[in-house]
């Protein structure tokens, strides 16, 4: 818990919060350092504590004298690890890394305790520097979610200038064969904030980002006279952005003189792809290329409509819709703070996190 900010604070209270420096007893001294992590100020991954309180303004000093006063108001800090080597993944949940509490999953500043299993009245920073990505299954699900934490929690996710956090992108729709194309998929989404009050802080360079939808496939055409029956089959729509990233929807196939669109091209982490083009049968049915892949440029685009001679034509597939950058329980406060040169790319009031 947060120790007191006035009044009557004792060793015992300190030990509580911060750990025992010499068990079963506490020196006030060894708080100005660290227990093998080195002398402040510490870094884990891209986060930096000047003081065992705090990153810049901790009231704990790191040298000269040290009184029972300061260490009021001050609490427990600690870092969940999606920062190190191997530590980013797909749809994973901070509280289950904190509830793992190995060494490798959570660390305390200042190292004289492990992780309290409650987390009432610490400051816990889920600190992202490597790549959280999503799968492609609904909207409302996403690559990191909070879970939920311990009332009077200081919840607190930090994105390093490495740290990427995207939902997945849609698949483009397949070409109309020649008719019926498909329809582009939607995108899935980055962060989900599942514990009221959050603070989400995204450093020069890192990223939130939505995935967006994929493209819709190109419609067919085809023409009839007294001479020949003509088809042209669309071109496949192209792959939202996202992480992972949209394939390019298939091109149509089975038209007559293979007058047969081309397949869409696979989206990539932070750019959709464009969508495959028509073809023409001699010029009597033309069919139309699938839309464009969704990215934080544009929304995923419409695929086109074919057109014929006596004939009929088909419209093109639908696009698929972005996720969200950031979801949230309904009626949560969420407080965005981006650096120059961070992102948040996609909206970030989007409700129900899955």
């Amino acid at each position: 818990m947060t120790l007191p900010a006035s009044g009557q604070i004792s060793a015992s209270d300190i030990a509580n919060e911060f750990g025992y420096t010499h068990n079963p007893e506490t020196k006030l001294g060894s708080y100005r350092t660290t227990n093998g992590q080195g002398n402040f100020p510490v870094s884990f991954g891209a986060l930096q504590f000047n003081s065992i309180d705090a990153q810049t303004g901790g009231s704990v000093p790191t040298s000269g004298e040290i009184k029972f006063s300061d260490f009021y108001s001050t609490k427990l800090q600690t870092v969940v690890n999606f920062y190190g080597s191997g530590r980013g993944g797909n749809r994973l949940v901070a509280k289950d890394r904190y509830d793992a509490g190995g060494s490798n999953d959570v660390n305390v500043v200042g190292n004289y305790r492990t992780r309290p299993t409650n987390s009432s009245g610490t400051k816990v920073h889920i600190h992202v520097n490597q790549t959280i990505g999503s799968e492609k299954t609904r909207v409302e699900h996403c690559a990191l979610r909070t879970g939920s934490w311990n009332s009077s929690t200081t919840l607190q996710v930090d994105v390093g200038g490495s740290g990427r956090i995207g939902g997945a992108g849609g698949d483009g729709g397949d070409g109309g064969t020649p008719f019926s194309p498909g329809d582009g998929t939607s995108g899935t989404s980055g962060l989900g904030i599942q514990y009221n009050p959050t603070t989400v802080n995204v450093a020069s360079g890192g990223v939130i980002t939505a995935g967006f939808g994929g493209g819709g496939g190109g419609g067919g055409a085809y023409d009839t006279d007294k001479e020949a029956t003509r088809t042209a089959s669309g071109g496949g729509g192209g792959g939202g952005a996202g992480i992972p990233a949209g394939e390019g929807g298939a091109a149509g196939t089975g038209s007559s003189h293979n007058a047969n669109g081309g397949p869409g091209n696979d989206g990539n982490v932070s750019e959709g792809g464009a969508g495959g083009g028509g073809a023409s049968n001699d010029g009597e049915a033309v069919s139309a290329g699938g839309g464009a892949g969704g990215d934080a440029a544009q929304a995923a685009q419409e695929g086109g409509t074919g057109t014929g001679g006596e004939g009929s034509t088909y419209g093109g597939g639908d696009p698929g819709s972005a996720g969200a950058a950031i979801r949230r329980n309904t009626g949560f406060t969420v407080n965005v703070n981006i650096a120059s040169s961070g992102s948040v790319n996609g909206v970030q009031n989007a409700t129900t996190v899955l």
